[in-house]
């Protein structure tokens, strides 16, 4: 037999460390290729995209090559987008790549795999709301980061020239849209110190638009209480309790009839399977776009497929689907690495099991809040304030060690700090 190639489609969290562990242990030494396929060249933690978007964090200093860290971590990196799967001839295809200007650069191509991993995350799901797609920015890639970057930066300008108002709407209060809302308001406060003189927090109206009756409805009253304490005494607006009907340039129209006006319009309700799924009709895809796995997290009648993250549909023992967490995809890259290991030595492969940790959330540098769960005590206990900005900013370093190893990652952290020290705390270009 010869080498095995192990096909990774999909860069996330859960599928850039699946690659790269696998890349560690079996790449470097010849026993098998690993292949990493994903559309952007570059790696950005996906719970970090929101600060990508106000400029908080700058992608040059944060982000991760792909081709540069493959080299490194034994694993390839080819850069695409996966247009069509046919799991009888064992192959993929990728879409046709195209430069800004829209100029062919390569045509569609084919990729063979004995073995392919589907880790292509999740999207916002619009739920078909009209308006949606045209006029939301859809904050689940660093090209949408990007593209908030560049409009928020054009509304800042145009503050500081005009000194009238700009207004920016979220739908979805969940941790990115809560998130999202903290993390403008700071910018807004620091602005100033970077020659925007004439814009205050004054001039900038934030609306956080939640279906539910309470923000983060999906964590434990006393969390998503304590976070909508803090968005209230920052001058968010909360519009609870409202669904959007319609999107329009305008803003966004709701069931009641009213309007809500922005200037700049984000989308972070809701989550789904990529758009993709929805052609690859050999696979087992649910109405949300998730391809359907068992509890090894092979894809349901394909036993060389696999699926982890967000874009599988993985039910659990009690019944429960997976969230869409990253320490879930996390959790699914540790199992099902150590499957295709005793896969490819000859061994049975084990169950997933989800272990919920806890939630999280970062609230600016204003605070964080969250809930832990573990072995020290029975069910969970609340933390906010400087222990919940630490805990936070630990699963940042997991994630990382789970690219590098641990001390690897103490060093990129580290050269992080110390680039960020030399640069100005907000990317304004």
């Amino acid at each position: 037999m010869g080498t095995k190639r192990i096909v990774i489609v999909g860069g996330g969290a859960g599928g850039l460390a699946l690659a790269s562990k696998l890349g560690r242990k079996l790449g470097l030494k010849s026993k098998a290729d690993i292949l990493l396929i994903d559309r952007s060249p570059i790696h950005i933690w996906k719970p970090k995209l929101h600060e990508v978007a106000v400029g908080a964090i700058d992608q040059s200093i944060e982000g991760l090559l792909y081709r540069d860290h493959g080299l490194k971590n034994g694993y390839r990196y080819q850069r695409g987008s996966l247009e069509a799967l046919d799991p009888d001839a064992k192959t993929i295809q990728l879409s046709a790549l195209y430069n800004e200007q829209q100029e062919l650069l390569m045509g569609p191509r084919t990729i063979e795999y004995d073995y392919l991993v589907l880790a292509l995350g999740g999207v916002s799901n619009s739920f078909n709301t009209p308006g949606a797609e045209s006029h939301c920015i859809f904050l689940d890639s660093l090209q949408n980061a990007e593209q908030f970057h560049r409009q928020l930066l054009d509304g800042l300008m145009l503050l500081d020239e005009t000194q009238s108002r700009l207004s920016i709407g979220i739908v979805g209060a969940g941790a990115t849209g809560v998130e999202l809302a903290a993390e403008l308001h700071h910018v807004v406060e620091s602005v100033r110190e970077f020659g925007y003189q004439n814009i205050s927090k004054q001039h900038l109206d934030i609306h956080l638009i939640e279906a539910a009756p309470k923000i983060l409805p999906q964590l434990p009253d006393r969390v998503s209480g304590r976070a909508q304490a803090v968005l209230d005494k920052i001058g968010i607006h909360l519009h609870l309790g409202v669904q959007v009907k319609e999107v329009t340039k305008e803003g966004f129209t709701t069931r009641d009839g009213n309007l809500i006006k922005a200037d700049i319009k984000v989308w972070a309700a809701g989550v789904k399977g990529p758009n993709v799924f929805s052609d690859l009709s050999k696979l087992p895809i649910t109405p949300r776009n998730q391809v359907e796995v068992d509890a090894c997290m092979r894809v349901k009648g394909h036993t060389d497929i696999y699926a982890l993250g967000d874009c599988a549909q993985l039910i659990l023992a009690n019944g429960k689907a997976v969230p869409p967490r990253a320490q879930a995809a996390a959790q699914m890259a540790d199992t099902l690495y150590h499957n295709i290991l005793s896969r490819l030595a000859g061994q049975a492969e084990v169950p997933f099991e989800y272990r919920d940790y806890g939630s999280l959330v970062s609230l600016s540098r204003f605070s964080a809040v969250g809930n832990l769960m573990g072995n020290l005590r029975r069910g969970d206990f609340f933390i906010e304030g400087h222990v919940a900005r630490f805990m936070y900013l630990s699963l940042y370093h997991r994630h990382l060690s789970s690219l590098f190893g641990w001390f690897s990652a103490l060093v990129y952290r580290l050269a992080q700090k110390l680039l960020r020290w030399q640069r100005p705390k907000l990317k304004l270009h």
